[in-house]
């Protein structure tokens, strides 16, 4: 069973069941498998504790960020990425407002676990 996520690629949203287990490597490849990304900037916007977006840098091809609106997990997830020794490539900030941080046509794969004050619209 797929992972339940939101992806936004380029203008098109797909949904994913979640069995509600935790987010990890497997379901990492199948969103990626799914998303046809093959490289570039990979945004996880409500990364939560950092594990699946660790697991979204499925080589040296991906460059992933992670956003949370909830300051206490971001540092916690930044904590975990900077401990795996990922954190450059694999980075984590705190979302603040309703906006993503990029320029438009930047990110090639949004992968949203919560979209909190974010519209569909900006995704």
């Amino acid at each position: 069973m797929l992972p339940r996520y939101s992806l936004a690629l380029m203008l098109s949203v797909m949904l994913f069941p979640f069995a509600g287990r935790c987010a990890g490597a497997d379901d990492a490849r199948a969103v990626l498998a799914v998303s046809g990304v093959r490289g570039g900037l990979v945004v996880h916007l409500g990364c939560g504790d950092g594990e699946l977006t660790m697991a979204l840098r499925a080589g040296e091809q991906y460059l992933v960020d992670g956003l949370d609106a909830d300051a206490t997990d971001a540092a916690k997830a930044r904590e975990r990425v900077r401990a795996a020794k990922l954190y450059g490539p694999v980075s984590v900030a705190e979302l603040a407002g309703e906006r993503l941080p990029y320029a438009g046509n930047l990110v090639n794969l949004l992968v949203v676990s919560e979209a909190g004050k974010v519209s569909e619209a900006e995704m």
